[in-house]
Order: C-alpha cells, then sequence, then structure tokens
C-alpha cells in the first residue's frame, strides 16, 4: 500500500511539473519577447537551428532559447530557417518572430544582389543597370505595360495610352533584389517604393501630379540640384506666359542621342520643346524628391532663362534674353 502511495506520489508530481513547465513554455512564446526598440540579427548560411536558437537569446530577441526550440520542433520548422539579416520591432511574441525566419522574411537575404538606381535615369538606363548586375529578364521592365498595375497602383492611370510604360515612377534608390528576381518583381519593389515616397506630393497636387512628375524629370536632365527650385519656377513661368519650354533634354530623349541645332527645326514630336508650347507627353527620366519638391514648389525669380556652363555645369540665370545671349558668348561659345 505505501508503495503504491509513492508511486502514485511521483505520477501526480511529475504531472505537475510537467503542467507548469508546459505553462512556462507556452507563456514564453505567447508573451512579447521585448520592448525596448527594435533588434536586428544576422542569421548565416549553415546555421543550425540551435544556433540560431542561441543567437537569438543572447541579442535579447527571444526570452527563452528552450521555448523557441520546443516551438520550433513542434511546427516541423527546425530544419527549414532561413538565412538573412533579420529586424524585429519590439512587442513581436516568439511564434512572429518564428514566423518570420521560417518565411525568410528578411530585411535581406544573402543571395541578394545589391542595385543603386541614380536619379534621373530612362526606363532603358534602369534596364541597362540592372542587366550589369546580372538579373538577365531586366530588359523586359520596358515592356512592362503601367496599365497593367493600375490595379495595384492607381496612380499609373496618369500615364497616356499612347506611352504606356512606367517611365517615371521607377523610383531612384539603392534597392536589394533576391538575384533571381525577374523585371515584374524587380519593377513592383520601385513602384513600391514611388508609392511610399511620393504620397505627401501625390495628395498635395492631386490630379496635376502627372504634370509634376514630368517637370521634376526635366530638371533631373537640366540642372544641379541646387539649383532646381530657381529653374522650376522659370519653366513654370514660360508655361504660364504662352512661351515654349525650350529644353534640349526632352528632344535628346525623343532621339535618343545629343542633339544637333537642327534638330530643333526638323524635329516634328511633341517631345520638341522650341516648338510645341507645353510639357513633353511623359517624363524624361525617372526623378527622385530633390526635383520632385522642385518641380512642386518653384521659386520665384525674375528670371526667364538659364544655361549650363560648359566648364563645371554651374547654372547661369538670366532675366532677359540679351543677357542670356551675352551668357551664352561667355560659357558656351569656348
Amino acid at each position: 500500500m505505501l508503495k503504491n502511495l509513492k508511486h502514485f506520489r511521483l505520477i501526480v508530481f511529475g504531472l505537475t511539473a510537467l503542467t507548469l513547465f508546459s505553462f512556462y513554455i507556452i507563456s514564453r512564446i505567447i508573451s512579447p519577447q521585448f520592448l525596448d526598440g527594435k533588434k536586428e540579427i544576422a542569421i548565416s548560411k549553415g546555421e543550425n537551428f540551435l544556433e540560431i536558437a542561441t543567437n537569438l537569446e543572447t541579442a535579447g530577441i527571444i526570452k527563452s532559447k528552450l521555448a523557441f526550440i520546443i516551438s520550433a520542433i513542434y511546427r516541423g520548422s527546425h530544419s527549414a530557417l532561413k538565412a538573412g539579416q533579420y529586424i524585429f520591432e519590439p512587442g513581436l511574441n516568439l511564434r512572429q518572430i518564428l514566423s518570420r525566419i521560417e518565411k525568410g522574411e528578411a530585411l535581406f537575404g544573402y543571395d541578394d544582389v545589391v542595385v543603386t538606381i541614380p536619379e534621373g535615369l530612362t526606363l532603358n538606363g534602369i534596364a541597362e543597370r540592372l542587366e550589369k548586375s546580372g538579373f538577365e529578364d531586366a530588359g523586359n521592365i520596358k515592356r512592362i505595360k503601367a496599365s497593367s498595375l493600375t490595379e495595384t497602383f492607381d496612380w499609373l492611370e496618369y500615364t497616356p495610352s499612347k506611352h504606356d510604360n512606367l517611365e517615371g515612377f521607377l523610383f531612384p534608390d539603392t534597392y536589394r533584389f533576391s538575384k533571381d528576381a525577374n523585371a515584374q518583381e524587380i519593377a513592383i519593389k520601385m513602384l513600391n517604393r514611388f508609392d511610399s515616397k511620393t504620397k505627401d506630393i501625390r495628395k498635395i497636387s492631386g490630379n496635376k501630379f502627372y504634370d509634376i512628375l514630368k517637370m521634376a524629370s526635366i530638371l533631373e536632365e537640366e540642372v544641379m540640384p541646387h539649383d532646381m527650385s530657381v529653374a522650376s519656377g522659370i519653366l513654370w513661368k514660360r508655361i504660364s506666359i504662352g512661351m515654349a519650354l525650350q529644353v534640349d533634354a526632352t528632344l535628346v530623349y525623343d532621339l535618343g542621342r545629343p542633339i544637333k541645332r537642327s534638330d530643333i527645326d526638323t524635329l516634328s514630336s511633341l517631345y520638341n520643346t522650341y516648338k510645341n508650347k507645353a510639357l513633353p507627353p511623359t517624363p524624361i527620366s525617372n526623378p527622385g524628391l530633390t526635383s520632385l519638391n522642385a518641380a512642386m514648389y518653384p521659386e520665384k525669380s525674375d528670371y526667364l532663362y538659364y544655361l549650363s556652363k560648359r566648364s563645371d555645369k554651374t547654372t547661369v540665370f538670366s532675366a532677359s534674353f540679351e543677357d542670356h545671349n551675352l551668357a551664352k558668348t561667355k560659357y558656351l561659345s569656348h
């Protein structure tokens, strides 16, 4: 009888301990793991889930390495955790952290390719840069129709049907793309960046946004960043008084080469802003925030003309045509 009582007590003790341990593990899994700001960690290729658990605990991202191990085994993901550079925000529980690593929702992975797209590149220029970075499908980015993506990005509806591409909407920035990314995936990522970066400007400008975008694309090609606001004021003033923009960059864009003076008279195109007294039908490059803000907030001045010195690209502004001709003689004749 005494022996059976001892066995019973051992069973009760064991069940109690197991229950308490289970409650402990569950509480560690469902409770917020940390609350003191974002935490970042790199998970390298070849790390097993025991090493990952140890590193996460050491970094203060999880409370219990044991709870992480048990949870990973229970979920069957212990052998499928993905390498990458991860950032975790405060308040996440262990399940949410584990889920991100399972899905590979990293800031970037170790097979990613970093590509910087500078301000002012054309659609063709972006395709070339992506091809040089190893993306074999990059050329197809030129053939993606803006109209095919308007359900996701409604502002692409501004694009005229005759020019149904993404010119102007591929935001210049530094990106990390999967080495196997296709043109569509690359474009979507760049359009998402455009969406977030231009939200305020689009909200303020409303249905005038496409004109702002076209003006910004011209400013990217015409002047240095610190002169964009003044040049913007000049170009908007020309439009308001019915004067042709007289911008070489729009002709260069249409012709795909440096212009000759004869092109001004012979090119019959809406991109010939010497003949056509309006903005070109589309952006002529993919502008960044500096030019977009300059187009949105032009600086008023008495100037009506400008040119860029051949020596250092410094902009020379003039109020009269006579002063402009003098500047051309001084800075462009040799």
